[in-house]
């Protein structure tokens, strides 16, 4: 099985739950992330309101952290590859009568296009599931494609430490990729050092305004991962980043 079709089955498995069940989830997990996100934007777009404003949020899932900034009045647009979790978003938003756009698509096809651009762009913890250099570029390409001028990506990403436990049904390659058993090894994390991260950044065209290695963080990337203490879990860079 790859992976989209393993995200696309864990989100099937959950179509019989209630809108107010699903919202009750997406709130818990994306608290977190939330706050990142709006603090980031009271930072560094300081002068523009949350109303009306236009956000994207990229490998959204059902739209945890879309979801409550709608709430503050934002335009959000969600894309995801998965039509189910998609379809449970659209029935989230209604839930809470609110508006969202939806767009199914994969980030990493250079062909994604969207008809807008957008003041703020948040990766809702895609980056670190984009596991090749083509794949990653594309994602940036989307990203310097649609932001305004003074728009603001935002991110929250696993990055490596000196030392992670790799539990049995993974393995950890020489280019820091996280490898999952699903009948076959499949490829499902990309867990940079915090400098090759910055690097690449850079070398995708942009400008950081903000980078900073959270060690107290931990990344669980998977459920087999959970009871792993978390100084050997991959830890958080969180960066904002602007087109140059």
């Amino acid at each position: 099985m790859g992976l989209q079709a393993y995200y696309e089955d864990s989100f099937k498995s959950e179509k019989g739950r209630s809108p107010s069940d699903l919202v009750s989830d997406v709130l818990a997990t994306s608290k977190g992330l939330y706050l990142y996100v709006v603090e980031s934007k009271n930072r560094f777009l300081p002068n523009l309101d949350w109303n009306g404003l236009k956000v994207l949020e990229l490998g959204s899932g059902r739209g945890g952290v879309g979801l409550q900034l709608a709430k503050l009045g934002a335009k959000v647009t969600l894309v995801d590859f998965s039509p189910s979790a998609l379809e449970q978003a659209r029935k989230i938003f209604a839930q809470e009568g609110l508006e969202v756009e939806t767009i199914e698509g994969d980030v990493t096809h250079p062909d994604v296009s969207l008809n807008q651009k957008f003041e703020l762009i948040i990766d809702s913890h895609l980056l670190h599931c984009l596991t090749e250099d083509p794949d990653r570029f594309s994602f940036y390409g989307l990203i310097h494609d649609h932001l305004t001028p003074r728009g603001i990506f935002v991110s929250e990403t696993m990055v490596h430490r000196k030392k992670l436990f790799i539990p049995d049904g993974f393995m950890f390659d020489e280019r820091n990729v996280l490898w999952q058993m699903f009948g076959k090894w499949t490829p499902v994390r990309r867990i940079l050092d915090s400098l090759d991260l910055e690097a690449e950044v850079k070398s995708a065209g942009f400008e950081i305004v903000y980078f900073f290695y959270y060690g107290q963080f931990a990344f669980v990337p998977h459920k087999s991962f959970m009871e792993i203490p978390s100084e050997v879990l991959p830890a958080a860079v969180r960066m904002v980043i602007q087109n140059k």
